[in-house]
């Protein structure tokens, strides 16, 4: 009798703790007056469609505050991986005034020649392409623009092989380990055999300038004091790229060298480099700071706003929403988590992205059969839950601030907003990578 009664209380004690402490309160489901906007436009001119949203007047504003930023002492290359419709970099080329691309993809670069006046452009590779991919560019008008990536002397030699071949010239950048250690040249004298190699075959070959990554910069480790490592291990990229410069100064004279490129930075650095005093950087590359995804949250605390929503109309609502094969004890779940009472059956979904308006939504758990959430990212009829305090229809629509700049491939076309009217669409990228 005594265990009983102190089971019963024990009981009793966890209840208590996990109404007053663990327990959900009731979130009231709403929009804030952004999303409210977005979703009048929406249903008014494109009703019981999914789709991708970028809005302009944010775009603009994130243009404007990067070229701000940066100041006049840097180039800003575009990189066309994050940005992936050829609509939004024309457009993006012309407000931030660059024809400089960072490309990744043998399709997309392809693509670019063809579209744009290739002769204009100033391409960048950023990673190495295989040598089979030369033969192939070199069909292309204006293929001699881009700046190949050279990361071994092993490709160094496989390139030459090609432009002697050919009777090509190759214009080439080398890729440096400023500490990313993701490949490159590591050491001074492998760079300077290949800088030599290099200079050895002008005919052939010529030297733009190095890329050297710095994506491991704001990726400190938790253990770590994070705040002034990251400064840190920011100080030591400029020092080790210091470190190759110098040795080019050694094969190359001052005027050859005001010539080129040397690239670094991305959306989570760029906005160190101002700051910064004696860097050799003079070209920074950044594609998902103009777009702000959600990814991204140190370049929205500095004043970048979220440009790129995904979204889908509610074609359900089920106002008490009960679980398969445990219909009976559904009300315990309403007890155990108010905000998950009503559903939302939504027309697609799946999008890399997490939920943003209206507030108060949240993915059911209940539905989904593992801690992952794969069966609630279905792309066919998503579920979202909330409490019945809630003012979302059937017909309203959902939306999602993209993980990634390349969220919007969800989709063919992306819906352009601005000023509170949709205002047109551009269509993305699908050429492959």
């Amino acid at each position: 009798m005594k265990r009983f009664k102190l089971i019963l209380l024990l009981l009793l004690i966890i209840g208590v703790v996990y109404v007053i402490i663990i327990k959900p309160r009731k979130v009231k489901s709403e929009y804030s007056p952004y999303f409210a906007q977005l979703n009048t436009a929406l249903r008014t001119q494109r009703p019981g469609e999914s789709a991708g949203i970028i809005d302009l007047d944010r775009l603009d504003s994130n243009v404007h505050f990067i070229r701000k930023k940066l100041g006049p002492n840097y180039k800003l290359r575009l990189v066309t991986k994050s940005l992936p419709s050829l609509e939004l970099l024309k457009y993006l080329m012309d407000k931030a005034n660059t024809n400089r691309l960072m490309v990744f993809s043998e399709p997309y670069i392809a693509e670019i020649l063809d579209t744009f006046n290739a002769d204009s452009l100033d391409l960048l590779l950023g990673k190495p392409l295989p040598a089979d991919a030369l033969p192939r560019l070199s069909t292309h008008k204006g293929w001699n623009t881009i700046n190949w990536l050279v990361d071994t002397k092993e490709r160094l030699n496989e390139y030459l092989a090609f432009a002697k071949k050919d009777s090509a010239h190759l214009r080439l950048s080398l890729e440096i380990d400023v500490g990313l250690h993701r490949g490159g040249f590591a050491t001074i004298q492998e760079f300077s055999e290949a800088v030599e190699i290099i200079k050895q075959n002008g005919q052939y070959l010529e030297l733009t300038g190095l890329m050297g990554y710095d994506g491991h910069v704001p990726y400190v480790p938790f253990y770590i004091n994070k705040e002034s490592s990251i400064e840190k291990a920011f100080g030591n990229v400029q020092e080790l790229y210091g470190q190759f410069v110098d040795e080019l100064k050694k094969h190359y004279d001052v005027k050859a060298i005001s010539m080129m490129t040397f690239n670094s930075g991305g959306s989570h650095t760029y906005f160190r480099y101002p700051d910064y005093k004696g860097t050799p950087v003079n070209d920074i590359a950044m594609g998902s700071g103009f777009l702000a995804p959600q990814q991204f949250e140190d370049v929205i605390e500095l004043g970048h706003e979220p440009a790129l929503f995904l979204s889908s109309p509610v074609i359900k609502k089920i106002e008490s929403a009960k679980l398969p094969h445990a219909e009976k004890i559904t009300a315990l779940t309403f007890l155990w988590d108010p905000n998950l009472k009503v559903s939302y059956f939504l027309l697609g979904g799946g999008w890399p992205g997490e939920l943003a308006g209206p507030t108060g939504l949240k993915r059911n758990y209940w539905w989904d059969e593992n801690d992952l959430g794969y069966t609630n990212l279905l792309p066919n009829q998503s579920i979202v839950g909330s409490s019945d305090e809630n003012d979302l229809h059937v017909g309203d629509f959902v939306f999602y601030h993209s993980w990634e700049g390349d969220g919007m491939l969800c989709f063919k076309k992306v819906e352009l907003y601005r000023q509170g009217k949709i205002v047109g669409e551009w269509d993305t990228y699908k050429g492959g990578n």
